[in-house]
């Protein structure tokens, strides 16, 4: 690498790196159910805040608020985290050089940060709020992305910092509308609010961040980049699946053919074709090659029309890159380059 990495930082010599992930919640299980699915073991007793993953990777886990590990990772006292992209963007500072977003895509957590407002309304969209109503008193949860937004519209507004249930609070008159985050949109439904046309401020998933200067340490960033290469790996095996199937031909190369007449089965590069040693001699070989989960059907199709038999199909694990390219930016972010 360009930049020496830092040989070593006293604070990490008495403890392992630490990874944050929310305490409570729908967030905490899902982030523990992907940290599983990615080969990870769990290890924590009972409701205690520190626990510990172990598996392809050590690393001491910490259980917080979500709002505390941003702010745990802005300071150093936490090397990585897993939030809500919707919390980045609200905790973090102006002027922000230690919180870098190490991978913006983990494929859950998924919602929208979104005004919502009474059913008895009649407005259907921002601009006809913006044209019927004065002053507007809006709660959230959110100050700083909402006073952005309603900036950018041209909307005059009261702002009213919420905790707890902010749905309840346009029913309670304690405002007229409300932002907050939304997932299926059950909960505005049962407190009869509805969202609008223009409403939406962002969309937001569970994303993993890390502060800059650690990632700087040579130790920490080998464990970032390990954590990096499984989560990559588990979500792209996500979409695939493995298929095997035994088919007849004069060889390899007939067979190959006949595979790539096919849309759909050429695989990551392309079929594996093996020689299958019968009882009776009968020229058979074996093919293995991955697909698409979503064409899975089609692909099975494919191959019985071109003679295939005994179709077995077995979820993806990992599927590895040869560079994972999250850790290629992460290295540019932090000013290094790839040997």
């Amino acid at each position: 690498m360009k930049k020496e990495l830092q040989k070593s930082f006293p604070k990490y010599k008495t403890r392992q790196v630490r990874l944050a992930i929310p305490s409570k919640g729908r967030m905490e299980s899902e982030t523990q159910e992907f940290l599983r699915s990615c080969g990870f073991i769990i290890q924590r007793n009972n409701r205690q805040y520190i626990g510990s993953i172990e598996g392809p990777i050590n690393l001491q886990l910490v259980y917080q608020r979500q709002v505390d590990i941003v702010r745990g990772v802005l300071n150093g006292s936490l090397e990585m985290g897993i939030v809500g992209y919707d919390l980045v963007l609200e905790y973090l500072p102006e002027y922000n050089n230690e919180l870098i977003v190490i991978h913006d895509a983990l494929n859950f957590g998924k919602c929208s940060l979104e005004i919502a407002i009474p059913e008895e309304w009649p407005e259907n969209s921002i601009d006809e709020i913006k044209q019927n109503r004065k002053v507007i008193r809006v709660a959230t949860k959110f100050p700083k992305l909402t006073r952005q937004f309603l900036n950018s519209v041209d909307i005059t507004y009261e702002l009213i910092e919420g905790n707890g249930s902010l749905e309840v609070y346009p029913e309670l008159e304690y405002s007229d509308i409300i932002v907050d985050l939304v997932s299926t949109g059950q909960t505005l439904k049962d407190n009869r609010l509805r969202r609008i046309n223009g409403g939406q401020i962002m969309t937001s998933e569970s994303v993993l961040i890390g502060n800059r200067t650690s990632l700087k340490n040579e130790a920490i960033l080998k464990i970032a980049r390990g954590l990096i290469e499984y989560i990559e790996a588990t979500l792209r095996a996500q979409k695939f699946v493995s298929v095997f199937v035994n088919m007849r031909g004069e060889s390899r190369e007939e067979i190959a053919k006949a595979i790539f007449s096919k849309e759909g089965l050429e695989g990551l590069q392309g079929p594996t074709i093996s020689a299958v040693f019968t009882k009776n001699r009968e020229k058979m070989f074996a093919v293995h090659v991955i697909v698409e989960r979503k064409n899975l059907q089609q692909a099975i199709r494919n191959l019985r029309e071109i003679g295939g038999s005994g179709v077995v199909v077995a979820p993806a694990l990992y599927i590895f890159e040869e560079e994972p390219l999250r850790y290629i930016k992460l290295l540019k972010n932090l000013g290094m380059d790839s040997d």
